[in-house]
């Protein structure tokens, strides 16, 4: 009975847009494709949550590549190849620009980063291998479409002050994800003697920061964060300080995400501080990294799909640790049983900091997936240029910290 309401419904929906759209091909353009994106800007915003997947997929199976034109620009070139731009109108789908034609509109832009924040969100949680297929494509066009709207060019570094807007002050408070903000005497250190906070910004989404990363001036690359975002303002000079220590990057738009703004914002964060404070000649980030403490777990359970971290060498490190040799079974059983408690108390953690270094290390460098960092963190600074400098044993001792990485942080900085 499901399935037919499912069905049912699925065809009503796809009737519903196919009116909505009726006459639309590659090949609209103009005031027309502008009317045929304001129909959908609107179908989409009064459908309701749980029918968009299927509003995606109909627009995917119904607005997709004509192969018929395809094909025949494809015959058209293999004649003659100044032909190759029939070949590529052909081959763009439909509702790639259909896509583009929303961000003409009043609000498009925000919209089509919120449907990609939608589309993300069911990739998530969907199963079914098809369904799956339909809001990859989708995703891609709204990825590319955004990536070029939010180019350079498009966006506005900005840094915050305590003078900045009320609002703007509010959003990048509450937006805060990696240290969350401890009140305001907190928040007003973060923008005061050597501290900085910037941001980008986009006139299609006003007064909304887009990313946003905190800085410390310091003299020395940084191994803990609670010594910089400790009580009490920081002492010294600006012109004192060597070094330039990002040690919390959020982004705010779910609908952004992989579309490389961070990357960008630390670069151009870099070169104004360059400017601002020419003694600084170090750049260092002061890092998380979230998953290792429940990767490792999983490692030492075998469930893992990386050899286990438990070799002789920490058999023989646990051996010490309890005052008995240990066979390699109690030597997991014994390391999962400290790790695994949330409660473990941070002496427990001391007396197997020589462990957990050296499996972080193995977990930061050897767990790799497509040739890339496992971790994201990692993944995302290697990627872009920067070194493993340094870890760091009580680099972050708050819950958060603890329960991440059992308060392991790093610092990667960037090579010349």
């Amino acid at each position: 009975m499901l399935r037919k309401y499912s069905s049912f419904y699925s065809f009503r929906n796809a009737s519903t847009l196919v009116s909505s759209l009726d006459g639309l091909n590659n090949r609209t353009n103009g005031d027309k494709l502008l009317t045929y994106s304001e129909r959908f800007s609107k179908l989409y915003a009064q459908s309701a949550p749980e029918t968009r997947k299927t509003l995606f997929v109909d627009l995917v199976t119904n607005y997709g590549v004509n192969k018929e034109a395809l094909n025949h620009a494809i015959s058209l070139y293999s004649k003659n190849d100044q032909m190759y731009p029939e070949v590529r109108t052909s081959a763009t789908a439909t509702y790639v620009n259909l896509i583009k034609a929303i961000g003409n509109l009043p609000g498009g832009v925000a919209q089509v980063c919120e449907m990609r924040a939608n589309i993300l969100a069911l990739l998530k949680r969907e199963t079914d291998k098809t369904t799956t297929s339909y809001l990859r494509h989708i995703e891609l066009a709204t990825r590319e479409v955004l990536t070029s709207w939010f180019c350079l060019g498009n966006l506005k570094l900005e840094r915050l002050t305590w003078s900045s807007p009320g609002d703007i002050l509010q959003k990048v408070a509450e937006y805060e994800a990696v240290h969350p903000v401890r009140g305001l005497s907190d928040f007003r250190k973060r923008l005061g003697p050597l501290r900085r906070c910037f941001y980008f910004s986009h006139e299609a989404l006003p007064r909304n920061p887009l990313v946003m990363v905190h800085v410390a001036l310091v003299s020395e690359i940084a191994d803990s964060v609670q010594e910089i975002t400790k009580r009490g303002d920081p002492t010294g000079k600006e012109e004192d300080q060597t070094t330039a220590i990002y040690y919390s990057i959020t982004s705010t738009q779910a609908g952004l995400s992989g579309i490389d703004l961070g990357n960008m914002l630390i670069k151009k964060v870099a070169t104004q501080l360059q400017k601002d404070v020419p003694s600084v000649t170090t750049h260092s980030t002061l890092s998380p990294i979230p998953g290792f403490r429940p990767w490792l777990i999983r490692n030492l359970k075998g469930n893992s799909e990386y050899p286990s971290i438990m070799n002789e060498k920490v058999v023989e490190w646990m051996s010490e640790v309890s005052g008995s040799k240990m066979t390699e079974t109690e030597s997991t059983e014994t390391l999962l049983k400290v790790i695994s408690n949330e409660k473990t108390k941070k002496e427990q953690l001391n007396s197997i900091k020589h462990i957990l270094m050296y499996a972080c290390a193995h977990y930061l460098c050897n767990a790799k997936r497509n040739g890339m960092a496992l971790n994201s963190v990692a993944n995302f600074h290697i990627r872009n240029g920067a070194e493993l400098y340094r870890m760091n044993w009580n680099g972050d001792t708050s819950h958060r910290g603890i329960n991440n990485s059992f308060g392991i942080m790093v610092n990667y900085r960037s090579v010349s």
